[in-house]
């Protein structure tokens, strides 16, 4: 019990090694409180592009409702573009909507958030076309960031992404 207090108060927990700079994880930055009214608030187009990233299954049973068919195989990009087609812009956020405050988008970005932290940062910035201060790695060295360092290196790319576009 001790230890959990100590956790808490963002002490060292069973011994006195350093867990780094304390950093939120991804989950805690893109809460749905945030996420929701920034969907609420952009632009069509923006909301288009998000659709991008969705897996196509899940656009095509969206389109069809409560009512369609179980998906056998994954649709084709025609099929999609006519479900992307057929969806309302209200449509269109609501389902964005779902997945922003789907259980399974809140675990994939804790899961996210724990890859950084274990030493995956560059690697995953890499994969993500995301360029990073030092290449994600410790400054003089050869080990990837870890911990809170890993996770804030990780935004501070985004956002440098983000502003050049």
């Amino acid at each position: 019990m001790r230890n959990f207090l100590a956790s808490l108060k963002g002490g060292p927990v069973g011994s006195s090694q350093s867990q780094g700079k304390l950093y939120p994880l991804l989950n805690d930055l893109l809460e749905t409180s945030t996420t929701i009214p920034m969907l609420d608030a952009t632009s069509d187009e923006y909301v288009e592009s998000l659709l991008a990233y969705l897996p196509p299954t899940v656009l095509v049973l969206a389109q069809q409702g409560e009512n369609g068919d179980a998906i056998d195989r994954e649709p084709s990009g025609e099929s999609v573009a006519a479900a992307q087609q057929a969806m309302s812009s209200e449509q269109k956020r609501s389902l964005l909507k779902k997945v922003l405050r789907s259980p399974q988008f809140s675990q994939s970005l804790a899961s996210l958030s724990m890859a950084l932290r274990d030493g995956g940062l560059p690697s995953i910035a890499e994969a993500l076309g995301i360029p990073l201060e030092n290449g994600g790695l410790v400054r003089g060295g050869a080990v990837p960031l870890g911990g809170g360092d890993a996770i804030e290196a990780f935004v501070n790319g985004v956002k440098k992404t983000v502003q050049k576009k």
